[in-house]
């Protein structure tokens, strides 16, 4: 029994983690995107606007980012910038969270958009979040984040 609810589990996610481009989807060619009007780009990388995603953001690894246009809304500008950093970052150091983390907190403060006070945002944003095999907890993924931002 445990083992089918497993199966059943996995082909969930397959179809959680495969956007599929909707009639409402938005699609920007590399290069072509902005963030409350600021342009923001990820080498080679299509950006999609996607309403049903289930989640903030995905990187699918074959050369498209998908945001949520209705989570994304209702943050702040230093937050969108930071999760289209996160999916670009999965595209730079590979589909570890934590180095997505890292490489979003990292390109944010060098290209000075993403300041030691934005840490109050990302907080707010993930100190109720219990983590998932994944992520770590809330709490420990801004403390990581906070690490790697100080780092070289």
């Amino acid at each position: 029994m445990q083992a089918k609810l497993n199966i059943l589990l996995m082909i969930a996610l397959c179809f959680i983690a495969m956007p599929m481009h909707s009639p409402r989807a938005q699609i920007f060619p590399p290069g072509t995107f902005a963030i409350d009007g600021i342009p923001v780009h990820c080498g080679p990388v299509t950006t999609v606007l996607q309403p049903n995603l289930p989640d903030v953001g995905m990187a699918d690894g074959r050369g498209n980012i998908f945001l949520n246009p209705l989570v994304l809304n209702n943050l702040p500008t230093v937050l969108k910038l930071y999760w289209f950093a996160h999916e670009c970052g999965h595209y730079n150091v590979g589909p570890d969270e934590v180095s997505a983390d890292c490489w979003a907190v990292k390109t944010g403060r060098n290209q000075r958009w993403f300041s030691p006070q934005d840490f109050q945002w990302l907080m707010m944003m993930f100190q109720n979040n219990p983590g998932d095999m994944a992520h770590p907890s809330g709490l420990q993924r801004v403390q990581m984040m906070w690490q790697c931002y100080n780092s070289p």
